[in-house]
């Protein structure tokens, strides 16, 4: 049976991401560190070969597919880009570690609202419904080999939503630049709106560069515990 495979790449890194800042909506560059790794990487690492390339519509994930693919023509998907986080946005857990909102934000583990940011429930069915229309989009045309450069954010609830095997949505974070091989069978995905997650990606790149959330969340824990 005919499989499609998806490559969820996250973006390379912004000055934001560096500094452990909270950047949803606000449409930041790629930092000159982040440059500079994403072309390291696409020296020395292996991306998979693609035929077509999807990317959210903020320039961090657009540079980042130049950079990775040259010469590839993505189709923007508006509905890739990444949570607002309203109040948090281009704040770091310094900054905001002794209000009493962020640090129930925080516990909740992404299940509540940041204040005046965009309900959690809102940004997953706007990743998965873009997700299931670029399958839908592969299945009808039958190209089998796709990139799809997003933020960590959407490819978490991407692969928690509809990946096997199934792992929380914290489990699916992944390093700038990186990110998961997936193959989707027509009858699986059919029948039941699922995939196989088949690998990370790039296979032989480092998987000690994670930036942003996971080192938010792991100090947080932290700080909780002490």
């Amino acid at each position: 049976m005919k499989a499609y495979h998806l490559y969820l790449i996250r973006h390379g890194m912004t000055q934001g991401n560096d500094e452990g800042r909270y950047i949803g909506a606000t449409d930041q560059p790629l930092s000159k560190r982040g440059e500079e790794e994403l072309k390291k990487l696409a020296q020395n690492a292996d991306y998979p070969y693609a035929d077509v390339f999807f990317t959210s519509p903020l320039q961090r994930c657009v540079r980042t597919l130049e950079i990775l693919y040259p010469g590839a023509k993505p189709q923007v998907v508006p509905d890739l880009r990444e949570c607002n986080f309203g109040a948090y946005e281009n704040k770091s857990m310094e900054d905001l570690k002794d209000d009493p909102s962020y640090q129930a934000w925080v516990a909740a583990k992404g299940k509540s609202t940041p204040p005046d940011g965009e309900p959690v429930e809102s940004f997953q069915k706007r990743c998965c419904t873009a997700f299931a229309g670029i399958v839908d989009q592969l299945l009808r045309t039958g190209s089998t080999h796709a990139v799809v450069c997003a933020h960590g954010g959407t490819i978490m609830f991407i692969l928690a939503a509809f990946g096997y095997p199934n792992r929380p949505f914290y489990h699916w974070m992944t390093g700038n630049g990186q990110g998961y091989e997936i193959v989707i069978t027509p009858q699986l995905w059919m029948s039941a709106q699922a995939f196989d997650i088949a690998a990370p990606i790039p296979e032989n790149a480092p998987q000690n560069n994670l930036a942003g959330l996971r080192g938010v969340m792991d100090a947080f824990e932290d700080n909780r515990q002490e």
